[in-house]
């Protein structure tokens, strides 16, 4: 019996013991700190004995339910996965608490409406909106949301610039590509987040603006003179490591100007001479996702933790695998490519992000933000008429041809909203991004009955999906005075010169949507600006 009350009362003690110190922790601890893995919502219990044995730092929940689930049900499941990390790390030796991360971004990144989090503007509006307040609010309210989710890290924002307009991987992730605009965005987003103890990692340096490659497919060179690359795309990562920014993600991408043999995430002439030494960076440097197949290595996961490590980097991302399936390898490292003291280095990193975040803090002081203010606010300051003039509209009926992905199509109602309010009659043909020709077949019988024509064009990236560019351009010909929405990549807007009025959205949202029908409805005047690479 004695034994039994000494066991309970040894399991409570140990359940509300202080965490242990870097010191004291064993060299498979020390390794756990560094590594983050990623975790669907609802797919946490494989990983419950790693989190209990103390050999996870940090989680990225990424995926979760991705159907027409409503965002309530979504949302039930990421509080529900979050609240099981949390009761298995009270059951590790060391009692340290994980940072929870996730890749909080909008535009063409929908994963945070598969975990049932609020759609934010995304960085392309609020560059064109190129507004220092609107900014700094858009990720404070992101940072209250994560928070909200008990989380601590995102990791954003992009700071590419995007200077090349087929960009197959950034667009409207980035804030654009003037230079001095992203530079001076870079600042706000940062303060709103962290201000708010959500760590900022900003992405993806340094820089994944001028690529023709997507490096979740493919190896990418961004092959610029050391000059442009300086001048353009580094400045906004300067930016962000003057405002005190705690976090930066490295990219998958090769720089022959800095390094001609390795990928940043690989270099240490990148992570280490340059960000560190040249650059000043004290904070902790995440690697992009190593299951990417940029990062793609002879033996594996493991060979690339070992690697980023010798480059430099402290957060090694390793995707879905275990990390007793890296911690060995890196064990036999020692003393080959790795000296013990490099991880040491690294876990004193993340133990002090874990403090500046407030993981050992129970009191935690949050600006207090109206997430739907700061978003509409965003909108108004970047929705564009990209051209063309806003003339009064004829009264009568009004059809809505309009391209979408699945997860997005509750929004697009407050596009037609404005206009019921208004007194016109309305009619929506939501289709998906690659239509059929039974579609055609439906948006032409909708503008066939209307007096109005609306049509919103949904691409991610520069290149128009050729079934969705066949339809628009058909009822353009058709009827030459639709107006065109642009509803995410503006870089779109050049395959179609017959529109006439177009507005640009840089993505869909209950606010940029309900934005553009007040501009069309002569209710809002259009102050975003766009920019010169269109």
């Amino acid at each position: 019996m004695k034994n039994i009350l000494f066991l309970l009362f040894f399991t409570a003690y140990a359940c509300y013991a202080a965490p242990l110190t870097l010191n004291e922790l064993t060299e498979e601890e020390i390794i756990g700190q560094t590594l983050t893995v990623r975790i669907d919502a609802g797919d946490q219990a494989r990983y419950e004995q790693a989190i209990k044995d103390g050999l996870v730092g940090t989680v990225l929940i990424k995926g979760g339910l991705d159907g027409t689930e409503p965002p309530a049900q979504k949302r039930a499941l990421t509080v529900k996965t979050i609240q099981d990390l949390r009761r298995w790390e009270k059951q590790s030796r060391h009692q340290i608490p994980l940072l929870i991360a996730f890749d909080y971004e909008s535009g063409s990144v929908i994963s945070p409406l598969f975990l049932g989090m609020k759609r934010l503007p995304s960085n392309m509006l609020l560059g064109a909106g190129s507004n220092r307040k609107a900014t700094r609010k858009a990720f404070a309210a992101a940072a209250q949301e994560i928070r909200s989710f008990d989380g601590q890290i995102n990791f954003g924002p992009d700071l590419d610039v995007n200077t090349n307009p087929q960009n197959p991987v950034i667009g409207t992730r980035s804030f654009g590509a003037e230079v001095k605009n992203v530079q001076k965005l870079a600042r706000q987003a940062v303060k709103g987040l962290q201000k708010n103890k959500v760590a900022a990692f900003a992405k993806h340096f340094p820089g994944h603006g001028d690529t023709h490659e997507d490096t979740h497919l493919s190896s990418a060179v961004m092959d610029l003179p050391l000059e442009e690359l300086t001048r353009q795309h580094l400045q906004p990562f300067r930016a962000a490591i003057d405002a005190g920014i705690w976090g930066i993600m490295s990219s998958h991408v090769i720089y022959p100007a800095l390094d001609k043999e390795h990928p940043a995430t690989f270099s240490h002439k990148i992570l280490t001479d340059l960000l560190r030494k040249e650059l000043g960076f004290k904070g902790v440097i995440a690697t992009d996702s190593l299951d990417m197949e940029g990062a793609k290595r002879e033996h594996g996961i493991a060979q690339a933790v070992a690697e980023a490590y010798a480059a430099g980097a402290d957060m090694p991302l390793i995707g879905k695998t275990l990390p007793n399936e890296i911690i060995p390898y890196i064990k036999q490292q020692y003393g080959k490519t790795l000296p013990p003291q490099r991880l040491r280095q690294s876990a004193a990193r993340i133990l002090e992000l874990k403090k500046k975040t407030g993981l050992f803090d129970k009191k935690i002081k949050m600006e207090k933000v109206d997430f739907d203010q700061a978003e509409q606010t965003a909108a108004q300051k970047g929705v564009t008429l990209a051209r063309g003039t806003i003339e009064s509209l004829p009264q009568g009926p009004v059809c809505f041809v309009l391209f979408h992905e699945p997860s997005l199509q509750y929004m697009l109602p407050a596009l037609k909203r404005p206009f019921r309010q208004a007194g016109h009659k309305t009619r929506s043909v939501y289709l998906p991004m690659t239509p059929s020709k039974k579609d055609l077949s439906a948006a032409r019988t909708c503008a066939r009955n209307s007096t109005i024509l609306i049509l919103g064009s949904y691409q991610k990236y520069g290149q128009p999906d050729k079934n969705q560019q066949y339809i628009l351009q058909k009822l353009l010909e058709k009827y030459p005075q639709a107006v065109f929405l642009s509803l995410l990549s503006p870089y779109d807007l050049p395959f179609y010169p017959q529109a006439k009025t177009a507005l640009a959205l840089y993505g869909p949202t209950p606010q940029t949507l309900n934005t553009a029908a007040r501009i069309l409805l002569g209710e809002e005047k259009p102050s975003g600006q766009l920019e010169n690479v269109l």
